[in-house]
């Protein structure tokens, strides 16, 4: 029936705008509740660069998540990576070299981490939630024994402080390194083999295989970059905050693991987008600011965000699977005497 396919191109149309469409409406709600406070292009940036760490690691925990996996460690990985990071620079007598090896360092440390993960996984066959969550703790435990339970300042040299303090046009560059690896992540999950075998893995693991996916290799690869960009997350939130900490990266995981959800990914693998988790990490980040602008007492900010993300999740639900719009649609289908869809 012409009707029929005229509604779902119009479907499919609905469900490409979306997620903007959701931050469109959230940023005039904010708008309208403080109008001199919200919509200032500082106010924006200040929001973009509180995410920043988050959508850095939901650019790359997607991969663990799409593979049907879980990464539970990443807070203690950027606690203790940005604590090594800061360490090495403090014994170089905060030298440029010393700043470049200690990133380099923190870098390496993440994909090791990631390395053992997948390793353990599929040699193994332990599961996900065990392993990440024994790595969560062991690594909080070593990030205070490298710190000796202090919090170390490092408000030098410029290589290390610029990653989280300097500005691009107005806009601090941590900003510009959520969007480049959101970019990298894009680009590999839709324009290369290794993308599609993700995905494959994900959605069903067994008929990967028999296609000649080699499953392993992609599932090990997929921790690898989760915990690589970790390890960036890390440097970047010690950079921010210029000291390093053993709980720094304290609930970091719930955060991204939630933005990951709201932007419409399935838990079960095979199913989300990282522009889908970008868009829970500013999403976050608004209400967030939200509430503080609001003057929401804190102890109401978990209620308030707990309603906000399940409404977030429903909806998105709803219309990739265009429940609600189907129904309105037979609704008025029946009303006009026509036959049912």
């Amino acid at each position: 029936m012409p009707e029929e396919k005229s509604f779902g191109a119009a479907l499919k149309n609905i469900k490409k705008f979306q997620k903007p469409g959701i931050l469109l409406v959230f940023v005039a709600i904010l708008t309208v509740i403080a109008p001199n406070s919200f919509p200032t292009s500082r106010n924006i940036s200040n929001v973009l660069w509180s995410v920043s760490a988050i959508g850095i690691m939901s650019a790359g925990s997607i991969f663990v998540i799409l593979l049907g996996g879980i990464d539970l460690s990443l807070g203690s990985v950027m606690a203790f990576t940005g604590a090594l990071a800061v360490s090495i620079i403090r014994l170089s007598n905060y030298s440029t070299a010393g700043a470049f090896f200690g990133i380099l360092a923190a870098l390496l440390t993440g994909a090791a981490v990631g390395l053992f993960h997948g390793a353990v996984i599929t040699r193994f066959k332990v599961p996900a939630f065990l392993v990440t969550f024994a790595t969560q703790i062991m690594l909080s435990g070593a990030a205070r024994l490298l710190l000796d339970n202090k919090i170390l300042s490092c408000l030098e040299p410029p290589l290390f402080t610029a990653i989280g303090m300097k500005k691009i046009f107005g806009f601090p560059l941590p900003i510009y390194i959520m969007i480049m690896a959101a970019a990298v992540s894009y680009f590999v999950l839709n324009k290369t083999p290794f993308g599609r075998g993700v995905y494959a893995t994900g959605g069903n693991p067994v008929a990967a295989k028999l296609s000649g996916i080699n499953t392993q290799a992609v599932t090990v690869t997929g921790y690898i970059i989760s915990g690589f960009t970790a390890a960036i997350g890390g440097i970047v939130l010690a950079s921010m905050t210029q000291q390093a900490m053993a709980s720094a990266g304290a609930g970091y995981e719930t955060e991204v693991i939630t933005a990951i959800v709201i932007g419409g990914a399935s838990l079960m693998g095979g199913e989300g987008n990282v522009t889908g988790a970008i868009f829970g990490a500013v999403l976050v980040g608004l209400l967030n600011n939200g509430l503080n602008l609001m003057n929401v007492p804190a102890a109401v900010h978990p209620l308030a965000k707990g309603m906000v993300i399940i409404a977030a999740v429903a909806a998105d639900t709803l219309g990739r699977q265009g429940k609600g719009l189907a129904f309105i649609w037979r609704k008025n289908i029946k009303a006009a005497g026509w036959p049912k869809a």
